[in-house]
């Protein structure tokens, strides 16, 4: 399982990437918070590293997309105006925006998605459910669909999360009404393709993937907040391949890290709230795909999937918030396939939900509390080479954000801004 574990990147699908630089999509180029070839030094420099710009953003948990020397990042303004922004990433200063007036408010308000962003378009979602397509040269909307009005869905609890995914000619995105789970949109015209069958609710968003040599679609969804739902689907016609479900019992659920296989037929998939983290196994059933539950770890990742780094899984884990039971294991993880913990750093430093992405092999991560910057040694024990605080005001709370990183350019986002740090090759 350990050399399986070492190649797990090769079964990425880099989906709009137009350079190996980017970081065009939620995930990262390869879908999996992953740059193997990347090299960061192991340490900063003498008064932390460079801040090389900062502004300011509304509340929200939406991070950044980056193409070329553009970011792209979705806002939320006063409760009123989706606006989705294009930034120059050398200097942070605004190139173009687009706003949508949307008048709501959701539980954790804010921003959600990442943007999509292919060569010549920018893909968006909006936590009350609008999608939106702009043209990256004239920055108008090439269309703008509401699937609540055309899926006759609502919003889940906390609002939609999705991240579109673009394969082909299609833009596919997840409604979750009780009759439709993910729908395929027309890349040109935004009409509808095709539509799969219900998954219940969720905050999570599709994912394409390798299994078993197969290109699949996989959306986790829970239903009543009680049933853990796995569904893979055909991406061309959005037909069902596996349908994995589980009962959690009672408590609380919400589907929000997707899976993330492994290699052609193991897959890890990790959840908040107490449930745990599970491997599966897939095999052929017919024309379909059969799967079965193989191991079943108590600890889980509330908000990202986990990173593979020499064979070992590394995740921010919580059993349910900061009320885990006496010796549950918590605060950044790192675990064998089998479930052997072999650290962890409890509630010293907690993390609470934040991001950690793999560049080169030094894993970089936010604090979810305090956003501040680490970069983390991984193996037999866990080792800090560098911390550092780059927010210059008052963070907030809840740092969910996942991150986003190009050509030595992290970028970071608070409850209040917007970061890009320098850090420095090797």
């Amino acid at each position: 399982m350990n050399k399986l574990l070492k190649n797990a990147v090769a079964v990425s699908f880099i989906l709009t990437s137009v350079s190996a630089a980017d970081w065009p999509h939620f995930l990262g180029p390869n879908l999996n918070n992953s740059l193997l070839d990347e090299k960061i030094a192991k340490e900063f420099p003498g008064g932390g590293p460079k801040v090389l710009w900062e502004v300011d953003v509304n509340p929200g948990y939406g991070g950044a997309a980056i193409v070329g020397d553009e970011l792209f990042h979705l806002d939320r303004v006063d409760q009123t105006f989706d606006v989705v922004s294009c930034r120059d990433l050398q200097t942070g200063k605004e190139k173009w925006s687009w706003k949508n007036e949307v008048p709501g408010r959701i539980s954790h308000p804010g921003s959600r998605g990442v943007p999509t962003v292919t060569e010549d378009a920018v893909y968006a979602t909006s936590g009350f459910g609008h999608v939106y397509c702009l043209d990256r040269k004239t920055h108008e909307a090439r269309w703008v669909v509401d699937v609540v009005k055309r899926f006759d869905s609502s919003p889940p609890r906390f609002g939609y999360a999705v991240h579109p995914v673009i394969k082909g000619d299609l833009c596919v995105i997840a409604p979750t009404s009780d009759k439709i789970g993910l729908a395929a949109l027309n890349l040109k015209t935004g009409e509808t393709v095709w539509t799969s069958e219900s998954f219940g609710d969720s905050h999570s968003s599709p994912s394409l993937m390798s299994i078993l040599g197969k290109e699949v679609l996989v959306m986790p969804g829970d239903f009543n907040r009680e049933t853990l739902v796995l569904l893979g689907v055909d991406p061309a016609s959005g037909k069902t391949l596996f349908k994995y479900t589980e009962d959690f019992g009672t408590g609380i659920y919400n589907a929000i890290p997707n899976l993330l296989m492994l290699d052609e037929n193991k897959g890890v998939f990790t959840a908040g709230y107490g449930k745990g983290t599970r491997i599966f196994k897939f095999s052929k059933d017919g024309g379909k795909i059969a799967v079965t539950k193989v191991a079943q770890f108590p600890f889980g990742d509330k908000f990202h999937i986990p990173l593979v780094l020499d064979g070992s899984l590394y995740i921010t884990a919580d059993a349910d918030g900061r009320r885990s039971p006496k010796g549950f294991t918590t605060g950044l993880v790192s675990f064998a396939p089998s479930g052997e913990v072999i650290w962890s750093t409890g509630k010293t430093p907690y993390f609470n939900g934040g991001a950690i992405i793999n560049l080169g092999g030094i894993i970089v991560s936010q604090d979810g509390d305090s956003g501040e910057l680490r970069l983390i040694e991984p193996g037999a024990k866990y080792q800090e080479l560098a911390k550092a605080k780059v927010f210059s005001k008052r963070t907030g709370d809840q740092l969910w954000a996942p991150l986003a990183y190009s050509k030595n350019r992290l970028v970071m986002r608070s409850q209040n801004q917007l970061v890009c740090v320098e850090l420095q090759g090797e």
